[in-house]
């Protein structure tokens, strides 16, 4: 096969093939033979029908189109394997010539991004100080006291903190909507869980009360709700209040903490869990600033093909997660109030930012040669075993199945140690 490789600019190549004549007529009539089989002429079985009978009903354009497509796959692979490519993206195809004799096909390969490394070391980038304060530590024992409540039936007027049980049945000028009915439903008062001043009128109900809760719908809400006034008509089955336990002994067993036995050490549990927290924050945080300074100083030359495709698997992310809340996409840009213009234009410069931090991260590894090795693996296994209390063969494997994977996971760790090695402020 002959073939002219013309570099379009760092990010593409045009590659024009002449597929030789014998090959283009080969296809040609395998892909003739094949729609033959396909063919249904009066007076004959299908895939029987006499060759220069089918010859007069099979026009030569599908027969061309046919060949052609057989031949894109073969044609392409060999392609980048002869010319020594790496397609970072889905090529596009021409057809520049066709007969019944000869074929030119041009693809115009994408190639990976071209980045020209800045600074990536020594920038000096001051890490946020962490403390907790013992109100914050307090806060962390009420919550784990409240998340261990219980629930009794109460004869009491409902207040906020309260769990209502009930029916309701919503409706916009006297038709029910979608999703605007539901029975023996648990509505904790003052979760704002509802549409705003739905749960404010259901304080100080009891139980077998029934209530007309009037609200009208935010401005920024499903289109088909939006801005209107609706009517629940509720029925409280039942009022619950919290029985918060003592902070005693008996919850400290009960939570069962290792190594907490008392009030004092539980305290002092949650401190050092809340410090952490914040200081993986701190450290994240950290790191995005100094892959961002990275980014600022390089270059890059990205095809506009492979920004497009990951614009495309972000949107596909998010349309996902919509489907699993309910949503439609239309209706969260409602919800967000945005326009598509704008969602578009946002998840454009979120991709770019996206491809240009993983880039530069990508090129600081191979500066840097910042490798995992089948040792550092076997050492990965070790560890994992030993947290879990799970014999190493049984880690590898789990992890085997997925382990190009894991591999990376650990690559990108060891970048983002590096990094933070290498800029943070003393």
């Amino acid at each position: 096969m002959k073939r002219v490789v013309n570099k379009i600019n760092n990010t593409k190549v045009e590659v024009l093939c002449d597929i030789e004549e014998k090959v283009w007529k080969e296809a040609q009539e395998k892909a003739f033979q094949k729609l033959a089989k396909e063919l249904t002429v009066k007076g004959f079985r299908k895939g029987s029908v006499p060759t220069e009978i089918a010859k007069k009903h099979i026009d030569n354009g599908k027969v061309f189109n046919e060949a052609i497509n057989s031949l894109l796959q073969p044609t392409f692979e060999e392609v980048i394997k002869e010319e020594k490519l790496q397609p970072a993206a889905q090529p596009s195809v021409d057809v520049t010539k066709v007969s019944d004799t000869s074929l030119q096909l041009k693809f115009v390969i994408v190639l990976p991004p071209v980045v020209e490394l800045g600074k990536y070391k020594g920038l000096g980038i001051e890490k946020d100080k962490v403390s907790v304060t013992e109100k914050e530590v307090d806060a962390e024992v009420e919550k784990l006291v409240s998340q261990n409540a219980s629930l009794t039936v109460s004869e009491e007027p409902a207040k906020v903190g309260d769990t209502v049980v009930i029916d309701f049945v919503g409706s916009v000028d006297g038709k029910e909507f979608e999703g605007g009915k539901a029975e023996n439903y648990n509505l904790e008062l003052g979760s704002h869980s509802f549409v705003p001043g739905f749960e404010e009128q259901l304080v100080g109900t009891k139980s077998g009360d029934e209530v007309d809760v009037n609200v009208t719908f935010p401005e920024q809400y499903v289109a088909e709700l939006a801005g209107k006034k609706a009517l629940f008509k509720c029925k409280v089955h039942e009022v619950k209040t919290k029985v918060l336990p003592e902070l005693n002994a008996d919850l400290i067993k009960e939570l069962a903490i290792p190594e907490v036995s008392d009030v004092e050490g539980l305290r002092k549990h949650l401190k050092a869990q809340l410090k952490s927290q914040k200081d993986t924050q701190a450290t994240n945080k950290l790191l995005d600033a100094i892959v961002l300074k990275a980014v600022e100083t390089s270059k890059f030359e990205i095809a506009e093909e492979i920004i497009s495709e990951e614009i495309a698997g972000m949107k596909r992310n998010m349309e996902d997660q919509m489907k699993q809340r309910g949503l439609t996409m239309e209706q969260y840009l409602q919800l967000t109030g945005q326009t598509e213009e704008a969602f578009n234009e946002n998840t454009k410069k979120e991709a770019e930012r996206n491809l240009h931090g993983i880039l530069v991260m990508e090129e600081i590894a191979k500066a840097e040669k910042i490798t995992v090795t089948e040792k550092d693996l076997d050492e990965e296994f070790e560890k994992i075993g030993k947290q879990y209390n799970m014999p190493v063969d049984k880690v590898k494997e789990i992890l085997s199945k997925d382990i190009n994977r894991f591999a990376a996971e650990i690559r990108q760790r060891r970048i983002a140690d590096f990094l933070l090695a290498n800029n943070a402020k003393e």
